[in-house]
């Protein structure tokens, strides 16, 4: 009898100590609450992705402007919060930002910088096409200056940073100092 109850609980307990086993090996010895975070030429939207499964965050963006490839090369493993934060830094980087709502945490871009002032000149010209005129100096403008010409009344608006139309102005000048005498008439910009 013994011998029978003996057989019966090895019977039952091998399959106990089986499934304990099993479920054991089922999680893995390394885990850990860190994670290595390397990304080279990767997919934007599939880095924010992967960033959101091991966070746990929820990231919503619109797949039509959040769009490229991004490179994080991480020496050693992270935690969610600095995955979190490196993410926000290598998004920044591609001129997108992290904006938080109840929802999650929204990818948009950023809005670009307004500068401190802007000046808008208009000037009346008398005897070049306005239409000439804009699309030669466009080409030797400083960046941030606009030029448009206004056909109707055949002037040009420059508008930007007050130095920079400045310059721009400076030019127009030279230029109706350089001009012939019958053209020295005109009214000055």
């Amino acid at each position: 009898m013994l011998r029978h109850c003996f057989f019966c609980s090895t019977r039952v307990a091998s399959p106990l100590l089986l499934s304990w086993w099993l479920v054991l090996a089922l999680t893995p010895v390394w885990a850990s609450d860190e994670v290595a975070c390397t990304f080279e030429n990767a997919d934007l939207q599939t880095v924010i992705k992967k960033v959101g499964e091991f966070t746990g965050t929820t990231f919503l963006f619109d797949p039509a402007q959040v769009q490229g490839k991004i490179t994080i090369l991480c020496p050693r493993t992270v935690s969610a919060a600095e995955a979190r934060k490196l993410l926000a830094s290598a998004l920044a980087l591609q001129g997108y930002t992290l904006r938080k709502t109840e929802a999650g945490l929204w990818v948009v871009p950023q809005r670009p910088a307004v500068p401190a002032a802007t000046v808008i000149e208009v000037v009346p010209l008398q005897y070049a096409n306005a239409q000439e005129v804009a699309d030669i100096l466009t080409g030797i403008t400083p960046p941030g200056v606009r030029i448009a010409p206004y056909s109707p009344t055949n002037s040009l608006l420059i508008s930007g940073d007050p130095h920079a139309v400045a310059q721009v102005m400076a030019v127009l000048r030279r230029t109706k100092e350089d001009a012939p005498a019958h053209e020295q008439d005109a009214p000055s910009p």
